[in-house]
């Protein structure tokens, strides 16, 4: 912190289905997930804790304890230099059609997931922006991978999983730019590419180029 470093760690939007785990307890009983078509019972996927459940981030009550679990009393060990990246939030769904949710899967008001998909990634950061503006009274930063018109209010984006290739660095910037133009100016990519190892060129040339991400 003397140094002016900042913190940025990752949330995403899927909840680990574990009776142990406060937060799926807290979900379950508040009505806070996603419900399968049926509207009984909440959608259940794949991801990177295993079996899952996603927030409704459409649900008024899903935003506002999105909002207080970033307080410092519930966000333990948190401090004010740090931020939140928010990913996999299209959503994904590793076992799902087209590595996402299912299409019937309902929201809030028995709104169906394809009717509001694009929108679904907006929402997670619009929770996260206005839980953390509220723990720290000032505009934080926040990232999302998933994003749609209207999002650059919530924070930044970056344009995903890009490989380390000078076609993936040159693609980059037509991409950002257009992203400005789009009213998204806060945007970039992964420097030196997320899958593969840059040689030392690239890489060099990739920061040169981020700089004016």
């Amino acid at each position: 912190k003397a140094k002016g470093r900042k913190m940025v760690t990752i949330i995403d939007p899927h909840i680990k289905r574990d009776n142990g785990y406060h937060v799926h307890k807290d979900a379950e009983a508040q009505g806070l997930y996603v419900k399968d078509a049926s509207g009984s019972k909440p959608y259940e996927g794949w991801c990177w804790p295993g079996s899952v459940s996603y927030l409704d981030f459409f649900n008024p009550k899903t935003l506002a304890y999105w909002r207080d679990k970033f307080s410092f009393e519930e966000y333990k060990g948190s401090t004010d230099i740090l931020y939140t990246w928010n990913d996999m939030n299209e959503p994904s769904v590793f076992n799902g059609p087209e590595v996402t949710m299912k299409k019937d899967a309902l929201h809030w008001e028995n709104v169906e997931h394809r009717d509001v998909h694009n929108l679904y990634g907006m929402q997670v950061a619009k929770g996260t922006w206005h839980g953390q503006a509220k723990r720290l009274s000032k505009r934080p930063f926040v990232l999302t991978r998933s994003f749609f018109a209207g999002s650059q209010r919530f924070g930044a984006m970056w344009t995903g999983d890009n490989k380390a290739e000078w076609s993936h660095l040159r693609d980059s910037i037509p991409m950002l730019l257009t992203m400005g133009i789009c009213g998204f100016p806060f945007s970039g990519a992964d420097v030196g590419g997320f899958f593969g190892d840059p040689d030392a060129e690239l890489l060099l040339r990739w920061y040169q180029v981020g700089a004016f991400y």
